[in-house]
């Protein structure tokens, strides 16, 4: 489904194109006013299909504006507004799986603010997270892995074990492990951050629910497939009263439960689900999008172990076949997709 533009975004890009027509000589300047038009712009929930439209258009102001603030000597550290901007672009890229776009200007982004707020600067390690999640969402896991540990050590040592940030730390870190296939260090890690979760924010708190379901991914990992599914439907439901029937977490916590039924051969169940999931991620998310390519191959798989393969061979001409995510079909229970992050 397209969603439009909303309308205070397409001014906002229109004021920028005008203020570099009108301006062209006192870029300085220029930059300045850009970056705090776009800072001013009320804030778009980057994790919602949609705004991706909308956000579409703030990355390509910000991929230019940013490349005129470093000719400019401008910083892009200021004000907070548009370092908060900025976050939420780059959680936008990861999400819409735009993860090369997204670790370019992640590295930018980093590398700046370093220099500008300090390496613990807590901006400067949520850019870090974003880069290490747009590193894992393009399939590099192993570079990503070295972020996410300096950003939980980072948290960590300044705020304890048990801080809010440093428990997202830690899921971030445990899906990296999970992806990676060190799926005793991860259950352990994730374990007890779940344990740690519970006690410090409730057992209904986004953060403990994310550090659940990457419990389930290790567990899953370790071939202890009845207790994930277990953990996969409690996940489900929690997702489904905070979130919503259609929301990207709820299909996607959908989605690892019929990935596990297949696992444990129950071939029927499994299709059941994803045939009701693929029309939901294709209204939601799109027809190009991962949930809903790996969801209709997951079904072709479902109906093949069925054996109806000419039901199989008529869903498999519907959306062009797609590979599967991770060896299992994919578990991508990453905190970058927590709103709170």
């Amino acid at each position: 489904m397209t969603h439009p533009v909303d309308p205070a975004v397409a001014r906002a890009h229109a004021d920028i194109l005008d203020l570099f027509r009108r301006h062209p000589a006192r870029l300085d300047e220029v930059c300045r006013a850009a970056r705090d038009r776009l800072a001013a712009m009320p804030a778009h929930d980057p994790h919602d299909p949609r705004t991706w439209n909308s956000y579409k258009l703030i990355t390509a102001d910000v991929q230019t504006l940013l490349g005129y603030l470093r000719e400019a000597g401008v910083p892009s550290s200021e004000p907070e507004h548009f370092r908060s901007l900025l976050i939420r672009v780059l959680y936008y890229l990861y999400e819409s799986e735009k993860a090369k776009t997204g670790v370019l200007l992640a590295e930018l982004v980093t590398s700046d603010w370093e220099a500008r707020l300090g390496e613990s600067h807590a901006d400067t390690l949520n850019a870090t997270a974003r880069l290490a999640a747009c590193l894992y969402a393009q399939g590099e896991p192993k570079r990503a892995r070295p972020l996410f540990e300096r950003v939980h050590q980072q948290q960590t040592s300044q705020f304890g074990d048990d801080d809010p940030a440093a428990l997202l730390a830690a899921c971030n870190l445990g899906a990296c492990l999970t992806e990676l296939g060190d799926h005793r260090a991860a259950f352990l890690l994730n374990e007890d951050t779940v344990r740690r979760g519970e006690q410090q924010l409730g057992k209904d708190h986004e953060t403990t629910i994310l550090a659940t379901e990457n419990l389930a991914g290790s567990l899953f990992g370790l071939g202890r497939h009845r207790t994930a599914l277990t953990l996969y439907r409690d996940i489900h439901r929690w997702r489904r009263r905070t979130s919503g029937e259609d929301s990207l977490l709820t299909l996607n916590a959908e989605a690892s439960i019929a990935i596990t039924l297949h696992k444990l051969e129950d071939y029927e169940a499994a299709r059941a689900v994803n045939a009701d999931l693929l029309p939901r991620f294709e209204r939601v998310a799109g027809k190009d999008h991962s949930g809903t390519k790996h969801t209709h191959a997951r079904l072709v798989k479902n109906l093949r172990a069925l054996g109806r393969y000419a039901e199989a061979e008529e869903v498999h001409g519907g959306i062009p076949k797609y590979g599967s995510p991770t060896p299992e079909g994919g578990h991508r229970a990453l905190a970058p997709r927590h709103r709170g992050a």
